[in-house]
């Protein structure tokens, strides 16, 4: 039971430090940056995670000649959030330190070896989840830390010795250090959600004002589409397919938004599709009551399904949610 309630009070507090961080403006900035920049800032970001993993092992008790600690969130919480260099960085800090802070112990190198390839871990999770674009979900942050720990406590039973002994720590440390860790893990997550979040859409929002520019350059070049006679009040008004930003379904018919004017139509949206199809696909249903014209993008947010909207760069900042069957057809056309 004291087991536990030093390990309860060692994420608290290692919480308040870093809901403390987020709040300083340099620490901000660099855990918003692309991991591919600013190399300096990642080495630092892996000195304060690394600081993490030294204030969890100082703080741990001891327990038949362990220390039982909150090392791994220091550890795999920088490699998660932040890339290889902070968790790889994070994990050699906190594994030199647990080996100096006592050379002779008995799970000394075990402990020691067990962060640094934690550091490891991290730093492979990251890059596979960045290639297929996967947002970590509370159940994926569970199953990795308590992989993490199964790591641990197998390096437990191979190094330490005698093996009797190696036993009765990993039947001890095993339950707790599993279920206290992964819940502090969604704990460390939740506080750098909003930052974790920025730090992915800013990366995304740079290429697409990039790729923006050059689809607009080659929707000029290709066939065109309209212009298009529509309801405006008591007449009617020619409107290119270039001026419309999206068109949203309304009852049996559709309204058709541009950048500060909308008009009524009597056609469905699956007849707007037919109208608008092209060969650079630019207008797509992006969601069952939308269709948006890729190229008015200014874009995209998280929504509060863990999934994207697209903000359009019409006058209202209108945010359009995306069905989660086509974001990856929208991220392909942006080349995400």
């Amino acid at each position: 039971m004291e087991l536990c309630y030093d390990m309860v009070i060692n994420i608290g507090l290692l919480a308040l430090i870093a809901l403390a961080l987020t709040k300083i403006p340099y620490i901000d900035h660099i855990l918003c940056q692309d991991s591919s920049h600013a190399k300096l800032g990642r080495f630092v970001l892996g000195g304060i995670f690394g600081g993490f993993c030294i204030f969890s092992t100082c703080t741990g008790g001891v327990v038949q000649g362990a220390i039982p600690n909150t090392r791994v969130l220091g550890v795999l919480a920088g490699g998660l959030l932040c890339g290889p260099i902070v968790g790889i960085t994070a994990g050699t800090i906190g594994a030199i330190h647990r080996f100096l802070f006592d050379p002779h112990g008995l799970t000394t190198f075990a402990c020691a070896y067990s962060t640094f390839l934690e550091g490891i871990l991290s730093a492979v999770i990251y890059q596979i989840l960045k290639k297929k674009n996967y947002t970590l979900r509370w159940t994926s942050l569970l199953v990795i830390t308590a992989a993490a720990e199964g790591v641990h406590m197998i390096n437990l039973l191979i190094f330490v010795k005698p093996f009797s002994i190696a036993i009765e720590i990993v039947k001890t440390l095993t339950i707790p250090m599993v279920i206290i860790n992964s819940i502090g893990m969604l704990l460390f997550f939740s506080i750098f959600k909003d930052v974790y979040m920025r730090q992915m859409l800013q990366a995304d929002n740079e290429r697409l004002e990039t790729i923006n520019n050059d689809l607009l350059e080659k929707t000029k070049a290709k066939q065109k589409i309209g212009p298009f006679g529509l309801q405006a009040g008591d007449h009617t008004e020619l409107v290119e397919a270039d001026n419309i930003y999206y068109i949203e379904a309304i009852h049996k018919g559709a309204k058709i938004y541009c950048k500060n004017q909308a008009y009524y139509s009597n056609e469905p949206l699956i007849e707007w599709e037919k109208k608008l199809e092209s060969d650079d696909n630019s207008f797509v249903r992006i969601h069952r009551s939308y269709i948006a014209n890729l190229t008015k993008g200014d874009s995209l947010q998280p929504d509060a399904n863990n999934g994207y909207a697209l903000c359009m760069k019409d006058d209202n900042h209108t945010i359009i949610p995306i069905s989660r069957k086509i974001i990856h057809e929208i991220k392909d056309y942006y080349s995400m």
